[in-house]
């Protein structure tokens, strides 16, 4: 949505200083009747701190399925505590410019763009919002969807509050068999001193990279894997996954030649 991103890069870091490592926790949890899971409301943050602090409760970000689910996320949230919020929800594009796709991978069924949304003005525009009540800019429509920048800055300065689904645990989906298959040990670009893992609890995968950071790990339907924290989808393919960042990760360990060509196999 034009007119509505800080697009100073100064503005954009000083913003991004001030918000926590993890968005803080206002309210929750409150069941919807409807489909017996739990909400909470996020205070202010990023899209991507707001949705990491969504996995450590043992959800997302939510998901709207439908119109009742629209309504009662926004008749519950969207003006807690006698102010009016912009509202984070779990849909994001899979890549910069690419389809937008839930942080679960459940089917985009169901949507609620304003008008002229979404439009991914500059090209950053990867994550969605619900529209305040306050409308802080002229085109919108409250309670309609928008695709907003990561950091969220909107044209009055205000950034998005974060809204957490959590599934009911009464029948929880187990993993696959393929999505078993993952767990274990990889290698960044195949070095043997750059493992990696992928774990996993009953019904959620996660990607641990060399470094320790840890994104929450969904297997699709046509079989990639999308990390919902580091933005990037890979490839599988055999024993190795190809990122869409240009790393790959490899079952064992790659014997690198080293005579004249030291990192033959990064190529």
């Amino acid at each position: 949505m034009k007119n509505r991103i800080t697009n100073c890069c100064a503005a954009a870091i000083l913003l991004a200083a001030t918000f926590h490592a993890a968005a803080e926790i206002i309210s929750g949890p409150i069941t919807n009747p409807a489909n017996g899971h739990d909400y909470y409301l996020l205070a202010a943050n990023t899209w991507t701190a707001s949705e990491a602090e969504a996995e450590n409760l043992g959800g997302t970000l939510a998901v709207i399925r439908n119109a009742a689910e629209q309504e009662w996320v926004f008749s519950k949230f969207g003006s807690y505590g006698g102010m009016n919020h912009n509202l984070w929800i779990g849909l994001h594009r899979q890549w910069p410019g690419g389809p937008f796709a839930w942080v679960t991978d459940d089917r985009v069924d169901y949507v609620n763009w304003s008008d002229g949304e979404p439009n991914n003005h500059g090209g950053v525009e990867n994550c969605v919002h619900i529209i305040s009540s306050d409308k802080p800019y002229t085109t919108a429509i409250p309670g309609k969807w928008n695709d907003l920048p990561d950091v969220g800055t909107l044209a009055d300065g205000s950034v998005p509050f974060g809204v957490v689904e959590v599934p009911g645990k009464s029948n929880p989906e187990s993993l696959t068999k393929p999505e078993r298959a993952l767990v274990g040990t990889w290698y960044a670009r195949g070095k043997a001193d750059r493992p990696c893992r992928i774990a996993a609890t009953e019904n959620i995968l996660f990607a641990i990279n060399e470094n320790m950071v840890t994104s929450r790990a969904t297997y699709t339907t046509d079989g990639h894997l999308l990390l919902s924290n580091w933005r990037v989808y890979g490839e599988i393919t055999g024993d190795k996954i190809f990122w869409s960042d240009g790393y790959w990760w490899s079952r064992m360990p790659v014997k690198y030649e080293t005579a004249g060509q030291p990192e033959a196999a990064d190529k």
